[in-house]
């Protein structure tokens, strides 16, 4: 999980990182790894790795000593694209509970849940339910019977609710607060429920004037309920190089420029005083600490979603992806540190690590597209499949001898997907929710299947999908690098009307 080398978390004395002497908040500076005393050729070696092994990384950005020593995208991801952060939101909803208890509009981690809500969402909550600290819900101990089965059904079923935050607070408890550790998004939903009572706004709007507008971060996408509260478990959107900004607010105590956007002791509360979640992992509040590399904190998402910082480095890396783990890369990224101070210029690793950032960021080769082995009168036909783990109801290719090529998903929740493909081997890119995008392409094969890669790329998953047309039937599988698996499902025709 964890991307950077060790060392002890400690924001006393001389342990303090530097402050950077370019804060920024208009725009980045670069520079060479070496003046910052890291190696281009194992940065080189870590991209020319990860597209070897066709890892589903979409970006890495390393920053040391306020700088950026390097900003990789890898083909179709571009720079300048948001990125959906997943469950990095969470530890940005804890930085927004922080700055609205520093400015007193939250009593801070000891303060009770029900009295940081509204009257209406508290109506009936349990006696146990009435002992939740905020503490407890930013440090993942509610209490609540929730966190511990695979798939996160309490978030799904408090999503098919009216009022989320009041479902949410009516789970069903199994424990104490603050004794037991479950990994539940609702406690995050509760927490920006919390944000948004506390200053009259949501967390989103709170974020824009107090997080992200002091650090120069406008392109934000964060979608909110019926109630207007912004997604506390995640959702949450934004570039890369904004990503590295938040890690940088924290690797300087909650510094930016010649004032502290978030204090000192929220900082040191939020990564410092921290318990073991599991075998692997300390956790604080809503930041998780690897037990194999003392010293590291990070905002962690899936699917390779990462906010990594190492103060004893004085380093920030980001990554982004649609699934996959950031060690795989990060274990260059870690051989690349090699002292503190400036190394000799290495030229010729450098224009290695050029190279391999032109490599990684290149469309793939134009190639003549194969002929379709299935019948013109298919194009278009819509099946209805069976019920399956992912949700899809029904299925469409059109396919046109000019023109854009487009698979057509209809989604459990109503919603109707429609991806261009691109037949050629490159991909074609559209705007999908909140401004995201999405890439797909196809590839017909001897045998007579239609390979769909659908790569989500702004909202991370990526599919590939085996298409079998048996005329009124087809045949769909589906290879997913998640929970799922991969998964066979059978598709028949839509009668016509």
């Amino acid at each position: 999980m964890a991307l950077v080398a060790p060392a002890s978390i400690s924001f006393a004395g001389d342990q303090v990182p530097p402050a950077p002497a370019h804060w920024p908040t208009t725009h980045w500076e670069m520079s060479s790894p070496e003046a910052q005393g890291m190696s281009s050729a194992d940065l080189a070696d870590g991209l020319q790795f990860a597209l070897a092994k066709n890892l589903n990384v979409h970006s890495v950005t390393v920053v040391r000593n306020g700088v950026i020593v390097l900003d990789a995208y890898f083909h179709p991801y571009a720079p300048e694209v948001r990125h959906d952060v997943a469950s990095v939101t969470k530890s940005v909803v804890s930085m927004l509970v922080g700055l609205a208890t520093d400015r007193g509009l939250l009593q801070g981690p000891e303060q009770s849940l029900v009295s940081s809500l509204p009257t209406d969402v508290t109506a009936g909550a349990t006696d146990v339910a009435k002992t939740i600290r905020l503490g407890d819900l930013l440090s993942m101990r509610s209490g609540f019977d929730c966190g511990f089965k695979r798939g996160e059904p309490e978030l799904r079923a408090m999503r098919g609710t009216e009022d989320w935050a009041a479902h949410a607070l009516r789970l069903p408890t199994l424990a104490q607060p603050g004794t037991r550790f479950g990994y539940c998004s609702p406690n995050f939903h509760l927490l920006s429920a919390a944000i948004s009572s506390g200053t009259r706004m949501s967390a989103l709007d709170f974020a824009r004037q107090h997080l992200f507008g002091p650090l120069g971060i406008t392109d934000v996408h964060w979608p909110a309920d019926a109630r207007g509260i912004s997604h506390g478990w995640g959702d949450l959107q934004l570039r890369p190089t904004d990503m590295a900004k938040l890690g940088l607010l924290m690797l300087n105590e909650g510094r930016w420029a010649d004032h502290h956007v978030l204090s000192e002791a929220w900082v040191e509360t939020s990564v410092a005083h921290h318990f073991r979640a599991n075998e692997d992992n300390d956790y604080g509040l809503g930041w998780w600490m690897p037990h194999r590399l003392p010293g590291l904190f990070e905002a962690v998402g899936r699917g390779g979603q990462r906010i990594s910082i190492s103060p004893g480095n004085n380093m920030v890396v980001v990554t982004t992806g649609g699934g996959f783990e950031p060690f795989d890369i990060g274990q260059y990224i870690l051989k690349s540190v090699r002292s503190n101070a400036p190394l000799p210029p290495d030229p010729a690793n450098q224009s290695r690590l050029d190279e391999a950032l032109r490599r990684i960021a290149a469309a793939p080769a134009h190639r003549s597209p194969a002929s379709a082995t299935v019948p013109g009168r298919l194009s278009g036909r819509v099946y209805e499949l069976e019920e399956n783990a992912l949700g899809l109801r029904s299925f469409a290719v059109e396919f046109k001898a000019r023109g854009a090529n487009a698979l057509t998903l209809g989604l459990a929740n109503g919603d109707t997907l429609v991806q261009p493909l691109g037949l050629d081997g490159r991909y074609r890119i559209t705007t999908v929710e909140g401004g995201a995008i999405s890439a797909g392409r196809a590839e017909w094969f001897e045998d007579g299947r239609l390979r769909i890669e659908l790569n989500r790329l702004s909202r991370i998953n990526r599919f590939v999908l085996d298409v079998v047309f048996r005329d009124r039937d087809l045949e769909l599988v589906v290879w997913e690098p998640t929970e799922f698996g991969t998964l066979r499902v059978r598709g028949t025709a839509r009668k016509q009307r």
